[in-house]
């Protein structure tokens, strides 16, 4: 098995399946436990930067976007925060070539 044992994340089985079960991304979160963040630090950051993939399109989505991103960064984002998370995540077209 080329895996580590569980113990050096400092989890107990039971964190370690609750990140696998319930985590919006268990990958990204487990790397974020890895590096020594606290694991409910990471939760909420994880979950933060999951929702922030995707623009919310409905209310409750944007609720909850909202929510997230005022439990991550400690307050709760303006009209200038969502237009630079708009502009440099939400409005990118790969296809796009803006060099034309």
């Amino acid at each position: 098995m080329d895996n580590p044992p569980l113990e050096q994340l400092n989890l107990l089985d039971t964190e370690y399946i609750d990140i696998l079960t319930n985590s919006a991304n268990p990958n990204f979160e487990l790397e974020l436990v890895k590096k020594g963040l606290d694991p409910t630090e990471a939760r909420i950051k994880t979950l933060f930067i999951t929702l922030a993939q995707r623009k919310p399109e409905t209310p409750e989505q944007w609720q909850t976007f909202l929510d997230a991103w005022e439990q991550a960064c400690g307050y709760r984002p303006t009209p200038e925060h969502l237009q630079l998370i708009e502009n440099l995540f939400w409005n990118t077209d790969p296809n796009n070539n803006s060099s034309q």
